[in-house]
């Protein structure tokens, strides 16, 4: 990918894979975990974590693609991926959280540069 499409190089590109590969392994594992613990399918933590795995990988394939459309979902995992940083900082009680919150922030850093370099 030459990265023009999107406003930034080829390793911004990578990075911003790679971080949403390790976020939709984080929030399928925080998922797994809550439905573990007695929450179920259609509770808003869970819901939140399966839409946050499925833009992950959404966005993936959008960036390998070179799609036309990867701005917009490199947009909505760092809009999302904030909102999962902050739920799952909250939630004390599950000892993976922090990793998923770490996760969630790494990808928003990653994208970053593909959504507001000039």
């Amino acid at each position: 990918m030459t990265g023009a499409r999107l406003g930034g190089a080829r390793a911004d590109v990578s990075r911003c894979i790679d971080a949403s590969l390790q976020c939709q392994a984080a929030c399928e594992a925080s998922m797994a975990r809550l439905l573990a613990r007695g929450l179920g399918l259609s509770s808003a933590s869970v819901r939140m974590l399966r839409q946050c795995a499925e833009l992950c990988e959404l966005n993936v394939r959008a960036l390998r693609k070179e799609s036309r459309l990867a701005r917009r979902t490199a947009s909505l995992c760092f809009e999302l991926s904030h909102q999962v940083a902050y739920e799952a900082w909250q939630d004390a009680a599950d000892p993976g959280s922090h990793a998923l919150s770490r996760d969630a922030l790494r990808l928003a850093r990653s994208c970053h540069p593909l959504l507001f370099s000039y």
